[in-house]
């Protein structure tokens, strides 16, 4: 009984607040295979919140919530539909700035995806390779509606079988070689279960 206890209690609980089901989908696949990698002492339990909607005050309530369940760390996942550096950054700032006042910034991650989730997925090209046996073109464009239309056409489609299916062959490491918000994710969940991290852009912020 007191080795089950004791076990419960070195748990890490880690939340992820998300904008919608392909978020959640994919936030938490990719989370579990960096965890099965880096292999922590203990298995975290994840939980993700859909906030797509959500007033930005909104999202504190269900931190505040959350904490009353014992959940230690959060990370605020949403996309910008931008790659503007400076309307990214007034985002970001607008969460940050309650946190700060609410003594949260320890707990909490604020990771924007540039310009969407898709960005995440795109910059895996083996992966979308081996889920719809194509290769991406050269030059990619920019905007979030154009983005989930490439993979709607790379894949032949882009909803919930796609997104599932993309999800088993997404690797981890070759995402974060590409994407600064994504190895910002990965440093952000390793410091979570306390594992050392080692990183190509150790000193890369997740802003472009």
């Amino acid at each position: 009984m007191r080795r089950q206890s004791a076990k419960r209690s070195a748990q890490r609980k880690i939340a992820f607040l998300v904008d919608g089901d392909k978020e959640k989908l994919l936030v938490e696949a990719l989370a579990r295979t960096v965890v099965a990698r880096h292999r922590p002492a203990s298995e975290p339990r994840f939980a993700t919140i859909r906030c797509g909607g959500t007033p930005r005050e909104g999202l504190f309530s269900v931190v505040e919530l959350m904490l009353t369940k014992n959940y230690q760390r959060f990370f605020i996942l949403f996309g910008t539909g931008s790659n503007r550096k400076q309307r990214i950054s007034s985002m970001v700032s607008e969460i940050q700035e309650p946190l700060v006042r609410l003594r949260l910034m320890d707990r909490v991650s604020v990771i924007p995806l540039v310009p969407s989730i898709e960005s995440w997925v795109l910059a895996d090209e083996e992966a979308i390779g081996q889920a719809g046996g194509t290769h991406l073109p050269e030059e990619l464009p920019r905007g979030r509606e154009q983005l989930e239309e490439l993979l709607g056409e790379l894949l032949g489609g882009w909803g919930p079988k796609e997104q599932k299916r993309m999800a088993r062959f997404l690797d981890p490491e070759r995402i974060r070689a590409k994407d600064a918000s994504f190895d910002a994710f990965v440093r952000g969940l390793l410091a979570a279960l306390e594992t050392r991290v080692l990183s190509a852009a150790e000193q890369g912020s997740a802003l472009p």
